[in-house]
């Protein structure tokens, strides 16, 4: 059955992401989804709100996704001034090769959260009750899928939590 399949793993891709990697630690957030699927997608003022409570822990935030996340990007960069907007900017490999060394990915329901979770990145990914985690969240102990019927009702406080589990976010020591 599906249980004997390893975990996806992409740690043999390779590719230059010096121009782009901050040198201090950093975060991924995946604002985006499939643009005829507006519901899955957490609001980009809570991911706004996010970004800026793990800025204030010393994170950078990496804002990854195409065209289609151009508009809930922006909004995000506006409001957290240290966001790294990489909106078309990165390829997939560049972007496995960045998920393998962030603190941490939190993304909506998208591909390329499937390549941020095969790159072995402690990930957070967010389900409204459009799709199902069970069939469709990546696999691996270091994913954590949370669901809500609708995302408008997941509260960064509660996603906190959740990334606390993962990855506690007491930068200081």
């Amino acid at each position: 059955g599906i249980d004997n399949v390893g975990l996806p793993d992409l740690r043999w891709l390779q590719a230059d992401v010096s121009a782009i990697k901050p040198n201090k630690p950093y975060i991924l957030l995946v604002p985006g989804g499939a643009a005829h699927r507006p519901e899955k997608r957490w609001p980009a003022d809570q991911f706004a709100a996010l970004a800026s409570e793990l800025a204030d822990k010393k994170l950078i935030p990496l804002l990854i996704g195409g065209k289609a996340e151009h508009e809930a990007m922006e909004v995000i960069a506006k409001r957290v001034p240290n966001a790294v907007n990489l909106c078309g900017k990165t390829t997939i490999p560049e972007l496995a090769v960045l998920a393998r060394d962030a603190f941490l990915a939190i993304g909506n329901d998208t591909g390329p959260m499937h390549v941020i979770a095969a790159s072995r990145c402690p990930s957070v990914v967010l389900f409204s009750k459009a799709s199902s985690p069970k069939r469709s969240a990546p696999p691996g102990e270091h994913v954590h899928s949370v669901q809500r019927g609708s995302l408008a009702d997941l509260a960064v406080d509660e996603v906190l939590t959740v990334i606390h589990g993962l990855r506690p976010l007491d930068m200081d020591t």
